[in-house]
């Protein structure tokens, strides 16, 4: 081994080294700022989030499949971004049932709005909508989920009280997350903003860097 493949190997272990170091500082800043001053993502964000690194570490197919998802039933996904996950969970429910895609956002609406109508996915409808006060009836829908957008709100626990107001006796709410997002909760953070809302955990899946919970209406 020459010493020049020496030295080029200990060159690109010190790049490597210098981009991890670089990266987790980046991770740190948006982390405090995202603490203190919550908004949501912009539109150009959620092409950075979801990506094929993060399609392939947390699957659409496989967070759709936890979801226990039926034929006919009615779902509510808040934030959802390029809508890879959204087009996951509407397959499953075929024929009959519908994907209602809520955002503050109308870039990420209009944009949704354009891919469903470019593939001809009839059964997702992308909403602007106000997660604090759902546009839908008491006990009225199957499943609510949400991947990594949950935390980006100011008062998570507001949000899944509304939740449990519209989730029919039987239904599901999942909520997804995974580092290094800079909103990232730890489990046990969501399963208390869970329990305050009148939720209960159901089922866990992941570990401590990519995880799914399922709760449902607290047992009376």
């Amino acid at each position: 081994m020459s010493d020049w493949f020496i030295i080029l190997q200990w060159i690109f272990m010190i790049f490597l080294i210098v981009i991890l170091i670089f990266l987790c500082f980046v991770e740190g800043v948006l982390r405090v700022i995202r603490r203190y001053h919550k908004f949501p993502i912009p539109a150009f964000g959620t092409r950075l989030i979801d990506n094929p690194w993060r399609r392939f570490v947390q699957k659409p197919r496989t967070v759709a499949e936890r979801m226990q998802l039926k034929p006919g039933m009615i779902v509510i996904e808040i934030g959802p971004g390029k809508g890879n996950y959204t087009k996951a969970v509407a397959e499953r429910i075929l024929p009959d049932g519908k994907v209602y895609a809520l955002d503050i956002q109308e870039s990420i609406i209009e944009n949704l709005k354009k891919k469903v109508e470019k593939e001809g996915i009839i059964n997702i409808i992308p909403t602007i909508g106000d997660v604090y006060n759902f546009p839908f009836e008491d006990e009225s829908v199957d499943r609510v989920f949400s991947n990594a957008c949950l935390p980006e709100i100011p008062d998570p626990v507001r949000v899944l009280r509304d939740c449990k107001r519209i989730l029919k006796p039987d239904g599901l709410v999942s909520l997804c997350e995974l580092l290094p997002d800079p909103d990232y909760p730890r489990r046990k953070t969501e399963i208390r903003w869970a329990e305050e809302a009148g939720l209960e955990l159901r089922e866990k899946f992941g570990n401590f860097f990519i995880y799914q919970l399922n709760f449902s209406k607290k047992s009376s």
